[in-house]
């Protein structure tokens, strides 16, 4: 592990949550999140300023799912001193998903797709890219493989990234959440492989929740402040469901 600095963000987070937006038997869900850091497998996609975001979530019964969602996102700062492409351009980030979840078993499995957008930016930059996952779960553990043949940005390198994550009750409405994740592949050859992990403590109040994670990373490539920072960090979640 990297020195963990504690660095207390003030500001609140909006965890983006699924809820039915009419009855509890609507296939159709709605999720909108404020955020004072987007921090995606261990790095910030907003240069560590807030963000607003939000989708909609469609489940079929039959295990079917689609799914939208976006977020504001800032990769201002030219970082080609680490070998990647990620001058301004970027603005927004819309996702856009789709799967099937089923039961094997006693596991719950998942896999589908996933095609995030960046309306608005060069196209030269080379930003949209799509990844193909799968994924297991039984009681309160959960894995989950992605993989890509053509990383973001114009190097069209493969990448995978592997997630293992835990979650369990703590008891008067606590809870405990656990993550680790390996980014890996060909795009972070040279020193980039990342680990990123994370101890949150959620609890609900009101129908309002609330989660405390303590964030950090262990990599060759530390970055410690502005776009895709990645050092150590306590973030604030405040969710509502609609």
């Amino acid at each position: 592990m990297k020195n963990l600095q504690k660095t207390v963000i003030a500001s609140s987070l909006l965890l983006v949550t699924t809820g039915a937006m009419a009855e509890d038997t609507s296939p159709v869900s709605a999720n909108v999140a404020f955020t004072n850091d987007y921090v995606w497998r261990g790095w910030s996609q907003t240069a560590e300023d807030p963000a607003l975001q939000g989708g909609f979530d469609y489940a079929h019964p039959g295990g079917f799912y689609l799914g939208v969602w976006g977020s504001n996102v800032d990769f201002a700062e030219d970082t080609a001193s680490l070998g990647i492409n990620f001058d301004e351009g970027a603005q927004l980030e819309v996702d856009v998903y789709g799967g099937y979840k089923f039961k094997a078993g006693s596991l719950d499995m998942d896999v589908g797709a996933l095609h995030y957008a960046y309306p608005g930016a060069a196209g030269s930059l080379d930003y949209d890219w799509t990844e193909v996952y799968a994924g297991v779960g039984v009681g309160g553990f959960g894995a989950k493989l992605w993989y890509t043949n053509d990383y973001t940005g114009t190097s069209e390198d493969n990448a995978y990234y592997l997630e293992a994550n835990y979650g369990m009750e703590l008891g008067q409405g606590f809870g405990l959440g656990l993550h680790v994740g390996r980014s890996d592949g060909d795009f972070f050859d040279g020193g980039l492989e990342q680990t990123d992990y994370s101890v949150s403590v959620s609890k609900t109040f009101g129908g309002v929740g609330f989660k405390l994670s303590l964030m950090d990373t262990d990599t060759d490539a530390e970055i410690k402040s502005g776009p895709f920072a990645n050092d150590g960090r306590i973030v604030l979640t405040v969710s509502k469901s609609m």
